[in-house]
């Protein structure tokens, strides 16, 4: 794997998907900058959650090169918490996980949770959260620390319509990072990147190109 530019955070060029023996997509090319995000949209089964899983690194590609960084702000379609923690402790403990002083993973804490409006429930407990205000804390771990690349897998998931504002707003406002949203067709999340990969199931197709179409 070559290293990422300074400006460009993710590159794929032609890249290939599959679990064992059956291929899921080929031919997937998509460039990203920082300050730059884009929308890949596929149904059940075709691909959505390999891909993500390749950019995190726990599956190998079927073909194609990869270019990405090492640190990834990664938000699951299916979070699991710690659910005794409350909000503030486990943003902080993140940050400490990271490697980071103690002042600094304060300091991340408290931006990512003003970022989603987190302030009222620092004390409370992960576990007492409705799925939705649930869905914020998932969106700020990924957002925790301005990471290089933002990967969120149906980030829109329970999200009411102030939440979704947050969401709109963050993107717009992650000049630091490049962001790439996976989604299902039909739920309204062009609002938040164009469409940048279309994946069928066997084939993907590309419509965007580092901020071109």
């Amino acid at each position: 794997m070559r290293d990422v530019s300074s400006e460009v955070v993710l590159q794929m060029q032609n890249l290939g998907l599959a679990r064992g023996r059956k291929r899921l997509a080929e031919g997937l090319s998509l460039s990203l900058s920082k300050g730059e995000r884009a929308l890949v949209v596929g149904g059940n089964g075709s691909g959505k959650t390999t891909l993500s899983w390749v950019l995190l690194g726990l599956l190998p590609q079927s073909g194609g090169e990869l270019t990405r960084p090492e640190r990834i702000g990664f938000a699951p379609q299916d979070p699991r918490f710690p659910l005794e923690l409350r909000v503030e402790a486990y943003l902080r403990q993140l940050g400490a996980l990271q490697g980071w002083s103690s002042s600094a993973a304060q300091q991340a804490a408290t931006r990512t949770m003003e970022r989603f409006q987190l302030q009222s429930l620092a004390k409370e407990r992960i576990g007492t959260l409705s799925r939705g205000w649930q869905q914020r804390v998932n969106l700020a771990r990924a957002w925790l620390g301005e990471p290089p690349l933002l990967l969120l897998d149906e980030a829109q998931t329970a999200l009411d319509p102030e939440g979704m504002q947050s969401l709109q707003a963050a993107l717009e406002e992650a000049d630091a990072s490049a962001a790439l949203l996976l989604a299902p067709p039909h739920v309204g999340c062009e609002s938040l990147a164009p469409i940048g990969l279309t994946l069928s199931g066997h084939a993907g197709l590309p419509t965007f190109r580092g901020g071109q179409s």
